[in-house]
């Protein structure tokens, strides 16, 4: 198991690849996740990488509400529930399990982290960059 800090929130999780996909133990978060273990099928976290290699946009706003008023303006949180709308495991979305799948993602080098220009407030914009396709 490797065990990830998530990007744009604070949190701790351990994850893993197994033949069934990629399995998340948010206990190290702390959180009140129920449950509090997932595992995100083959074919679903497939359905993820086509939908960020797909998409015409080439960076993701991981922090920040939207509507964005700077580019980028696409949510990668948004992305992640698009393509996996509903968890075969009966699980639901919430932020800490997109900040886990985000970090993942950043970890395996389908992603890649950089911090945007800083915006009113002086508040850092936290984006992420495909690097898998096009």
């Amino acid at each position: 198991m490797k065990v990830l800090q998530t990007l744009g929130r604070k949190g701790i999780f351990k994850y893993r690849r197994q033949t069934d996909g990629v399995y998340i133990d948010s206990f190290l978060d702390q959180g009140a996740l129920n449950p509090p273990q997932i595992t995100i099928t083959h074919e679903e976290w497939l359905n993820i990488l086509k939908a960020i290699e797909n998409t015409a946009q080439g960076s993701f706003r991981l922090s920040g509400e939207q509507p964005f008023s700077t580019p980028p303006n696409q949510s990668l949180y948004e992305l992640l529930t698009d393509a996996v709308p509903n968890p075969q495991g009966g699980w639901k979305w919430n932020p800490s399990r997109q900040a886990y799948v985000c970090a993942i993602l950043e970890h395996e080098g389908t992603i890649d982290l950089y911090h945007g220009a800083l915006g009113p407030d002086h508040q850092a914009i936290i984006c992420l960059r495909k690097d898998i396709g096009k």
